[in-house]
C-alpha cells in the first residue's frame, strides 16, 4: 500500500546529481589514496595500541589528555565520562624498546597512583596483523562487487548487475571521503559500517529495479526513461518508510550510542541518506547510460 503517488521528474535533477556524485567520487578516491600513503587509517589497519583505563574518579577530558602529555606520546584518547574510562590509542607498539602500554601504565601510576585507576584492556596490533587485514579487506570489497555483478546479472540482466554495482560502491567511496574530511580513520567498526551500508544501498536499488523489470514486462511506455522515471515514482513510498526507520534507529544510536560508537553511527546514518539517493538518481539512470535493452529483460 503506498502513503501516496508520486509523480516527480527525477531526471530533471539529473545533472545536478551528477555533480554532486563526481564531488563525492573524487573525495573518496583522494582519500583512499591517501590510505593507502598511510594516512587516515587507524591502528586497525596501522598496527598500534588501543589501551582502554577506568579511573576511580572522574576525570575531565582535559586533565586525562595533561597525565597523557607527560609520556612524549601522541594519544588520540576516545573519552567516556559516564563509565570513568578512557581509550587511549597510538600507532605506536614501542618507544626505545619500552611497551606503550607500560610507559603509559607507569605514567599513570606517577600522577595519580596505582589505587586511582585499573588498566582494563590492551590490544596491540602489529604491523604484520595489520597488513593482513588491510589485504584482507581490499580483497572482500573486489569479491562482493564481482559477487554483486553476476547475481544480478543471474537474477535480471547484465546491465542491472553493472549499474547497481557501481551504484553501491559509489555510496561506500563517496562515505569513505566524507569520514576521511571529517577526521575519522578508517578501522574495522568504519569498515563493519561500510559492508552495512553497501547491503542496504543493494537492497533498495534491487527494490527499484524489480520495479523497472516488472514494467518494461508489462510494456508501460516504449520510452526507457518514462518507465525508470515511473518506476522510481511507484516505489517512493516504500524508499520514503524504509529510510525514516532505518535513519530513526541511526540517529538514535548517533544521540545515545556513546564516543566508541560514533564513527560507526554517523557512518551508518550518511549511508542510509546516500544509499537512497544513489538508488533514485544514480542506479536507475545508469541504465538509460548503459543502454538498456528491454528485449533481454528475462521473464
Amino acid at each position: 500500500m503506498e502513503i501516496r503517488k508520486f509523480n516527480i521528474d527525477f531526471f530533471k535533477a539529473l545533472t545536478p546529481a551528477i555533480i554532486i556524485s563526481s564531488i563525492l567520487v573524487c573525495l573518496g578516491i583522494y582519500s583512499i589514496i591517501m590510505m593507502f600513503n598511510g594516512k587516515g587509517i587507524g591502528i586497525d589497519f596501522s598496527g598500534g595500541n588501543a589501551i582502554t583505563v577506568k579511573f576511580s574518579k572522574k576525570l575531565s577530558i582535559e586533565e586525562i589528555r595533561q597525565i597523557a602529555s607527560k609520556t612524549g606520546i601522541n594519544f588520540d584518547i576516545a573519552h567516556l565520562p559516564e563509565e570513568n574510562k578512557a581509550i587511549f590509542k597510538t600507532k605506536l607498539v614501542e618507544v626505545n624498546g619500552k611497551k606503550v602500554s607500560d610507559i603509559l601504565d607507569d605514567t599513570l601510576n606517577t600522577s595519580i597512583s596505582k589505587d586511582g585507576y585499573v588498566v582494563e584492556g590492551i590490544v596491540e596490533i602489529g604491523p604484520r596483523v595489520s597488513s593482513d587485514l588491510k589485504k584482507d579487506a581490499t580483497i572482500a570489497f573486489i569479491l562482493s562487487a564481482i559477487g554483486i555483478i553476476f547475481y544480478l546479472a543471474w537474477r535480471f540482466e547484465k546491465k542491472f548487475g553493472i549499474a547497481a554495482a557501481i551504484a553501491t560502491y559509489h555510496d561506500v567511496v563517496a562515505i569513505v571521503g566524507i569520514m576521511y574530511l571529517m577526521g575519522y580513520e578508517m578501522d574495522l567498526l568504519i569498515l563493519t559500517a561500510l559492508l552495512t551500508i553497501a547491503g542496504y544501498s543493494l537492497t533498495d536499488t534491487v527494490v527499484v529495479f524489480d520495479r523497472i523489470r516488472e514494467n518494461l514486462r508489462k510494456k508501460v511506455s516504449t520510452n526507457l526513461k518514462e518507465v525508470l522515471n515511473k518506476s522510481i515514482n511507484e516505489t517512493m513510498s516504500r524508499t520514503i518508510i524504509t529510510s525514516l526507520t532505518t535513519l530513526f534507529s541511526s540517529v538514535a544510536l548517533l544521540i545515545f550510542g556513546g564516543e566508541v560508537l560514533r564513527s560507526f553511527a554517523i557512518a551508518i546514518t550518511l549511508g542510509i541518506i546516500i544509499g537512497t539517493y544513489s538508488s533514485i538518481f544514480i542506479a536507475s539512470p545508469l541504465l538509460l547510460a548503459l543502454k538498456l535493452n528491454p528485449k533481454k529483460i528475462k521473464k
